[in-house]
């Protein structure tokens, strides 16, 4: 008995050490990726006005339309494998499911160009738009980038990932005021430059990336087996992210459908208002998603709930002062012809607000392998807004407002449900130890 007192005093001490070893680490490396985070949504802010001075509303919603399409396609090409690739205890089966997610890319990219060249040749002559055959390579680029994130998030080398993204933000900005002045303010040379800061962005990360020097060899009976252990990752992670893609990139889809400047005022509003989001629900996502997969038995929730609590106080002040000041500060930081987008940019706030809590949350589904629940929740979140939309009419600022309305009870929802399913993995493994 002596002995086990004894264990059992010194247990807690050790655990509180962990803890705080624990808490200071995921601080550290939110930090990090919330530095590279910022720098790049500042640098996109500060251009914003330059570039909206020299493309117009239209513009901006060809290349809503360019990467909605391409975002819906990049978002399965890798069937969800990268996001597995945090998970295995081994490194050689890390590394065999970062190859698995590039080949798949690779294939699905292929296809995509093939795709859109039977479109463009099949076209009439009005309809023949050049930038659709670019679509192929967006999405082979943004693939490899969400694998290359997985694979240094794995190695908790946060600083490139960071770094990567400025990057990317500033080649970006620049290609595009370069060649909207330099050549034409269309919509077309927003799509280009938008290209050559993915290749910026994607080019850093593999000369800095050291995994090829310490790849096994391709085991094929190997890949299967992985593909079999996650198969869920495929069967139910990637449908769900199908249909949340699907759920913006077929708004905007049916706003460009009406009208294409009126899509360049949304997907512009959209941008601004997502801003806060971003800077905060990226960087919590990222690091709690691998906290998550490796959390000890019976501490799910606590995960969660801290991640819910730190995520809306974060997000709290810089939403509200959004919503209030947005009708006027938009037209005055974009140009008078965005006085819509300031509208927009109110409506959304509500929504938005509420997706900085619920965007990491998303990973529990996938921790707790729960995905068959997200799976139904995100065809209702596709359902909703789109039918919103559809019945609202050409009053794009009240459909707007309704769509949010709607969509933050909605993540009010599953905020609970999250919750819940944390609550319920933790006890399951109480039960088995």
């Amino acid at each position: 008995m002596a002995e086990d007192d004894n264990d059992l005093s010194v247990a807690p001490k050790e655990s509180r050490r962990s803890s705080r070893k624990g808490g200071s680490s995921t601080v550290r490396s939110i930090a990090t990726l919330l530095t590279g985070t910022v720098a790049s949504q500042v640098i996109g802010v500060i251009t914003m006005p330059i570039l909206s001075r020299i493309y117009g509303p239209g513009a901006f919603g060809i290349l809503a339309i360019f990467l909605s399409v391409s975002a819906v396609v990049s978002m399965v090409a890798a069937l969800r494998y990268e996001y597995a690739i945090v998970l295995p205890e081994r490194e050689e089966d890390a590394h065999r499911l970062r190859q698995l997610s590039t080949g798949l890319v690779s294939v699905i990219s292929v296809l995509t160009v093939v795709a859109t060249i039977l479109v463009f040749c099949l076209s009439g002559p009005a309809n023949q738009h050049w930038w659709v055959l670019l679509i192929g390579v967006s999405v082979f680029l943004a693939g490899e980038t969400t694998i290359l994130y997985f694979w240094l998030t794995r190695k908790r080398r946060y600083r490139m990932q960071s770094v990567s993204r400025i990057v990317q933000a500033l080649v970006t900005a620049v290609t595009q005021a370069g060649l909207g002045l330099l050549i034409a303010p269309t919509g077309e040379w927003l799509i280009v430059g938008y290209l050559v800061g993915q290749v910026f962005g994607v080019g850093l990360l593999l000369v800095t990336d050291d995994a090829r020097k310490t790849a096994p060899v391709r085991d094929h009976r190997s890949w299967w087996e992985l593909m079999v252990r996650y198969r869920k990752m495929p069967l139910l992670n990637a449908p769900n992210a199908l249909v949340d893609s699907l759920r913006l990139n077929g708004i905007n889809m049916i706003i460009g459908g009406r009208s294409l400047h009126a899509l360049g005022q949304f997907s512009m509003a959209w941008k601004l208002a997502q801003a806060p989001m971003a800077l905060i629900a990226s960087a919590i996502s990222q690091v709690y998603y691998q906290r998550m997969a490796v959390a000890e038995p019976g501490t799910l929730k606590t995960l969660v709930r801290g991640v819910t609590r730190r995520a809306l106080l974060l997000a709290f002040l810089p939403f509200l002062v959004l919503g209030v000041v947005a009708p006027v500060v938009v037209p005055w930081f974009l140009g008078e012809q965005w006085a819509e987008a300031g509208l927009i940019v109110q409506a959304l706030t509500p929504w938005l607000y509420l997706n900085v809590a619920t965007a990491p949350l998303s990973t529990v589904f996938i921790v707790a392998e729960r995905q068959g629940a997200m799976l139904i929740f995100a065809i209702v979140y596709l359902i909703v807004p789109i039918t919103i939309l559809l019945v609202a009419g050409g009053d794009l600022v009240r459909a707007v407002w309704f769509t949010s309305a709607a969509m933050t009870l909605l993540l009010a929802f599953l905020i609970v449900l999250a919750h819940r399913v944390a609550a319920r993995v933790d006890h399951e493994q109480v039960s088995r130890a």
